[in-house]
């Protein structure tokens, strides 16, 4: 049974190409919150974002009211999300990890026991699983797909 979900920013929670939350983002981490699910997110800065800029973008978002807790960086994700999975204390069957990127989030789920959520659209979506990233758990097109898995 999911107990917590570490969700993505960009092009997950968030249209990078829009600059507003992303459809259905509100109503997943609302129906996640009503279910007793604890909820983080990892964001990975890259280009000509900076992580004070992507940090204030964050605590401004209505979604932000959601969040347990949340990390920026400008390095890998892998340490930060460490630091949650260590921070909740439940086992990593139970903490499901949601992103565009197989790369990233896919592949450090995969390598430490988590549920994979890969969000198959945008900019990524042409970033397919392979042996280094794994498959995962489940595929989505649009994250209200999540409703079904959760």
């Amino acid at each position: 049974m999911i107990k917590a979900v570490i969700f993505d920013w960009g092009r997950t929670l968030y249209d990078n190409d829009l600059n507003r939350e992303a459809d259905g983002a509100k109503e997943i981490l609302r129906f996640c919150k009503e279910k007793g699910c604890r909820m983080a997110l990892v964001s990975k800065v890259s280009g000509n974002h900076t992580v004070e800029g992507r940090t204030q973008l964050i605590e401004n978002s209505p979604l932000r009211q959601y969040l347990d807790l949340f990390f920026v960086t400008a390095e890998y994700k892998d340490k930060f999300l460490d630091e949650i999975v260590r921070n909740w204390d439940l086992p990593r069957s139970e903490i499901m990890i949601v992103d565009d990127r197989t790369v990233r989030g896919i592949k450090y789920g995969n390598e430490h026991g988590h549920p994979t959520v890969w969000l198959e659209k945008g900019k990524y979506a042409q970033e397919l699983p392979n042996a280094e990233t794994g498959q995962p758990t489940h595929r989505i097109r649009e994250l209200r797909e999540l409703f079904e898995i959760l």
